[in-house]
């Protein structure tokens, strides 16, 4: 019999696709049969018989090979459908987590803001009934009274830290009357900060020769007054070391909206900063920082989060932090022991200027009576710079210190330091310089 793969062509019927080959393999098997005399003897001189018998195998071999890849194009489509399911389901995992932790942030968002508002609610109603409790305790007493005395009388320490801290209103009429300069290049400007806040800054232009190149100071003032009752100062720096200077009254300060507060500050400080890199006309390369007094914590902050846009920091007669000058101004009273969230403005500079590792001039007048002069020398000796100078005046006072003898010099040779030495070899060479003028 003839192989199983498909049944032999008889004369006169046509091929069929069942039959061997149906295709270029049955044209062989018909011109083989033709060949032989149409016989189906098994014969050895039959040709056609002969095809047909070694054809047959080979067709089975096509058979099983298209199996297999049918077979295994049907395992590769099952395996990329359940791989797809497993991504699907690990997609529709991730989505699930992230909506249940969205959906316990807010949660926790909500419930952290109500026990705020309940805390700060119960707290002003602690303070604003000091004097009842007080009364009350003293006839019949309790533990919880006294507690609640203790609790009001810490809100009122707290809430009074800003007033004993920010006096934009000394003399009386700074929040009405900022004076502005005459005779001289100046730009009255109002910027908003991130929170939404409008501040008021003062931009004074050095016109003389290279004037495109000057080097631009932002000054940070003290706790009071406005940047008007800067302009001496500012006019005599822009003079004496041919800089532009732009002058900055924090919110609640002059014509600034808004009250002060420490992160109030340092947003303020942060949009000064990006309002001076929007400007064409001043050199970007060139930015100094000068702080006197609250100025100095100010601005030392903002140069210890943008060391990469900050030449050089300039810091006059400031503490070391909020925490320290209580401890200072109020050691009758074991400030000392005090945790740190115990106070509302912290002003942490020693911990700040580790992290100002540009070029630093710190500037000391040791007859001040209101910041200890040791603060400068322990911000100096804290200074990782490896350009670092102190300037001493044995006569300078907390907020007269720039009116001694040889303060524009020990500035100017500053500035002209920073502004050459532009090498590391050069900077290694005036490292832990010590200027007392």
């Amino acid at each position: 019999m003839p192989g199983r793969a498909g049944r032999l062509p008889t004369p006169g019927r046509k091929a069929r696709a069942g039959d061997v080959g149906a295709g270029g393999s049955i044209c062989r098997l018909h011109r083989a049969w033709a060949g032989s005399g149409g016989t189906e003897s098994g014969a050895a001189g039959a040709p056609g018989y002969t095809v047909a018998t070694a054809a047959a195998p080979r067709l089975e071999e096509d058979d099983e090979e298209r199996r297999k890849r049918r077979g295994g194009t049907l395992l590769r489509g099952a395996g990329f459908r359940v791989r797809g399911r497993l991504r699907s389901l690990r997609a529709g995992l991730r989505h699930l987590r992230r909506a249940t932790m969205e959906k316990s942030w807010m949660l926790w968002n909500f419930v952290e803001r109500w026990l705020i508002a309940l805390a700060s609610w119960s707290w002003a109603l602690c303070r604003i009934s000091l004097l009842p409790l007080i009364v009350t305790f003293h006839l019949y007493g309790g533990i919880i009274l006294l507690l609640l005395i203790f609790i009001s009388i810490a809100g009122i320490l707290y809430k009074f830290q800003d007033v004993l801290l920010y006096f934009p209103e000394q003399p009386s009429s700074s929040r009405l009357y900022v004076p502005m300069p005459t005779g001289i290049p100046h730009e009255n400007i109002f910027i908003r900060t991130k929170d939404g806040v409008r501040l008021n800054l003062i931009l004074i232009r050095y016109t003389g020769d290279n004037s495109p190149y000057s080097p631009t100071i932002i000054y940070f003032h003290g706790n009071a007054g406005n940047i008007g009752h800067r302009l001496p100062n500012a006019l005599l720096m822009l003079v004496n070391l041919k800089v532009n200077l732009l002058l900055v009254d924090y919110r609640g300060y002059g014509k600034s909206e808004g009250e002060a507060s420490e992160e109030g500050l340092y947003l303020d400080s942060e949009a000064v900063l990006d309002y001076v890199m929007t400007r064409p006309d001043l050199d970007k390369t060139k930015i100094f920082l000068f702080g006197r007094s609250l100025g100095g914590a100010v601005a030392i902050h903002l140069a210890s989060e943008n060391s990469h846009r900050i030449s050089a920091i300039i810091v006059e007669n400031t503490f070391l932090s909020i925490p320290h000058m209580a401890s200072t101004l109020f050691s009758f009273f074991p400030m000392r022991y005090l945790p740190l969230w115990c106070y509302k403005n912290k002003f942490l500079s020693y911990r700040k200027i580790s992290q100002c590792r540009m070029p630093s001039l710190f500037i000391s007048g040791l007859s001040d009576q209101l910041i200890p002069p040791v603060m400068m020398k322990q911000l100096y000796e804290l200074s990782p710079s490896r350009t670092k100078r102190l300037a001493i005046f044995p006569d300078g006072t907390h907020n007269d210190t720039w009116q001694c003898q040889g303060y524009f010099t020990a500035l100017e040779q500053f500035i002209k330091e920073v502004i050459k030495s532009h090498s590391p070899e050069e900077m290694a060479k005036t490292s832990s310089n010590v200027t007392i003028i």
